[in-house]
């Protein structure tokens, strides 16, 4: 969220929890000559392009009003999508049971990248069982190494 006022995230925040929707992440970069305003959210059962309207007016209203971003900005609200990205250490038990991929910057047990289903998550590691491997089937990753963990599409 670089250069987005605390505030206006903050105000976002407040306008998607109040439609009982979930913040999943707000990104703010440089995109062409302005800044690109992108803001995903979540609900059990997934959001509505109504979900996404609503919450875009209420944010543009917001930002137009009180004049907090401070250059040109595309506003997109949209769903986190299917190979969702986790952000928040809640994500980790919040899907414990799903398939996920998850990157690492060490190699765990000489994998870089590992795909299975999240097992445990205790605050400092995540197990991720992998049933392939008939033998020794858990792999331990500690968070400090995780690059990046998304959901896994499944069909």
């Amino acid at each position: 969220m670089s250069g987005l006022p605390e505030r206006a995230a903050q105000e976002i925040e407040t306008i998607v929890s109040s439609e009982g929707l979930e913040l999943v992440h707000i990104e703010y970069r440089k995109q062409g000559h302005g800044f690109l305003l992108r803001i995903d959210i979540d609900k059990e059962g997934g959001v509505t392009v109504e979900d996404c309207e609503l919450v875009s007016h209420q944010v543009s209203a917001f930002l137009d009003v009180d004049d907090v971003v401070p250059a040109a900005y595309e506003l997109q609200v949209s769903s986190p999508g299917l190979d969702r990205k986790f952000y928040k250490l809640s994500d980790y038990q919040k899907f414990i049971g799903r398939l996920v991929r998850v990157r690492t910057s060490k190699a765990v047990r000489g994998l870089h990248v590992i795909v299975g289903r999240l097992k445990e998550f205790n605050g400092e590691t995540i197990v991720v069982t992998d049933p392939v491997m008939k033998k020794d089937p858990d792999y331990v990753v500690p968070l400090a190494d995780i690059k990046e963990t998304r959901l896994e599409v499944e069909i």
